[in-house]
């Protein structure tokens, strides 16, 4: 036959772990990073193996390499990462032979959550200090990640039938117990029935406390629904349905509980700032950040906001024609009919904004009313105090410059979420709770950002630049 020849498996070969490995692989940049930070920064691990006594522990440069390579290859659980330390010629490469069991794998992850996050900070500061990244433009937006939580959440209600269907059993369990307990003759099959009796009523005890302690929480936290596994995760929506998660902001890369992202602007650049010490020009995302006192107080401290506004229903009926244009120094608005709207209330607060109320007196027999209005009292509009400013910034979105950077905008983020989406798989986190949770996303995060560095630059020039780098964190 024709075919290639194969070597012999039981050949003995004079090989190294190094020699298995290409001068391009990206795991070699990976060592160098971790090493370097590890190195640079000892005090920030998990102290274990200081002592010279004992068991000898696993080097925070082994583990680390180990759980970065894991998330840059879409592999997160601890068990698989131990059964990769087996066969991976990569990870034996990394781990130097090592082949830590998944419980010191997760218990590393657990225990090093600060040092993880500072290490993808210093990450981040060599990104701009090799001019990678200028943070003059930040570009933000959300998505709903699943929690390591089951689909259903209970309620208050659905808690309390539990409880009450649990006191029904057990006191049926009690019944049958005594039942058990009063016969004089007792042979081996009524023992035996009398030990799974109490086996079945200690576990519906501890159901029992732990469906109590579960209903604390959600009185104690005025929430409305709360998940067994993960009880910090909310109630979510996305296009895949409604689930128990978080909301994951990027760039900065922070789970937050907040169902929507309107709230999260401010907050999004006060991150960018913190953890890479830039304050941008511009910052850019979609509608579903537009909160006017959030753009506002960026603007006021320097920082452009591209974020176009959600169309409310005063928008779309002066697209069907029905303009009300202000007088300021009458201080009235002037309906599409000549009818005017004169100040009937100032200052009426409305979530976070304030609003004056101008109300028409004219509208009963106006031949437009049923396209206008249907309040019995006339047509009334809302002006918000600061409308002036809105009205500017609503100029400002019809820029060129602006309309083309929004329209960039979804370029831009859409490629992290979508790697990091990848990397994620079906069932997402594997941590419970938002802090362990986070710890996951920093990793993805991690994970993304030195997927993107080798595709824009040279393996030679990113492991001397990593070497020659001073890792220690700020």
């Amino acid at each position: 036959m024709h075919y290639k020849d194969s070597q012999d498996r039981h050949q003995i070969m004079m090989l190294s772990y190094d020699s298995m490995i290409s001068q391009d692989n990206p795991v070699r940049l990976l060592d160098v990073m971790c090493r370097r930070f590890v190195e640079s920064n000892p005090d920030r691990f998990f102290k274990k193996g200081k002592k010279n006594a004992g068991r000898k522990a696993y080097s925070p440069i082994a583990l680390l390499n180990l759980l970065v390579y894991g998330y840059f290859n879409g592999i997160s659980t601890s068990r698989k990462l131990e059964k990769e330390s087996h066969r991976n010629i990569e990870v034996i490469w990394l781990m130097e032979g090592l082949q830590p069991d998944h419980w010191t794998i997760s218990d590393f992850r657990k225990d090093n959550g600060e040092a993880i996050k500072s290490f993808l900070h210093t990450f981040r500061s060599f990104l701009k200090d090799q001019a990678y990244i200028t943070g003059e433009r930040i570009v933000f937006d959300g998505s709903k990640v699943k929690a390591y939580a089951s689909k259903d959440m209970l309620s208050q209600s659905g808690i309390l039938k539990k409880l009450d269907n649990i006191e029904k059993n057990l006191s049926e369990y009690f019944k049958s117990m005594e039942q058990l307990d009063s016969l004089e003759n007792k042979d081996e099959k009524f023992t035996n029935e009398i030990e799974e009796l109490k086996r079945i009523i200690e576990k519906k005890e501890a159901q029992k406390k732990s469906l109590t302690l579960i209903n604390e929480k959600l009185e104690q936290k005025d929430l409305k629904r709360i998940t067994v596994n993960d009880p910090e995760a909310v109630l979510v929506k996305s296009r895949n349905g409604k689930f128990a998660g978080y909301n994951l902001q990027i760039v900065t890369n922070f789970l937050t509980t907040d169902v929507n992202d309107r709230k999260q602007l401010e907050e999004c650049v006060k991150e960018t700032i913190s953890q890479l010490g830039i304050k941008p020009k511009e910052a850019v995302a979609d509608k579903g950040y537009g909160n006017f006192k959030d753009i506002f107080s960026l603007q006021g401290h320097g920082v452009d906001c591209f974020v176009p506004l959600q169309t409310v229903a005063n928008d779309k009926k002066e697209k069907e024609g029905l303009v009300f244009t202000y007088d300021k120094l009458q201080d009235r608005y002037t309906c599409p009919q000549g009818n005017f709207l004169y100040l009937k209330a100032k200052n009426i607060k409305s979530s976070d904004s304030f609003y004056d109320k101008y109300q028409c007196k004219d509208c009963a027999k106006c031949p437009i009313k049923n396209e206008c209005t249907t309040s019995k009292y006339g047509r009334a509009i809302k002006r918000n105090v600061e409308q002036e400013k809105i009205d500017l910034y609503k100029t400002k979105l019809k820029e060129e410059r602006v309309v083309k950077a929004i329209k960039d905008r979804k370029n831009i983020v859409e490629h992290p979420f979508g790697t990091i989406k990848s990397l994620m798989g079906k069932f997402d986190l594997v941590l419970c709770g938002k802090y362990k949770a986070g710890i996951e996303i920093d990793l993805y995060t991690l994970a993304y950002n030195l997927k993107r560095l080798g595709n824009i630059q040279k393996p030679d020039l990113l492991l001397k630049q990593a070497k020659n780098y001073n890792w220690k964190a700020a």
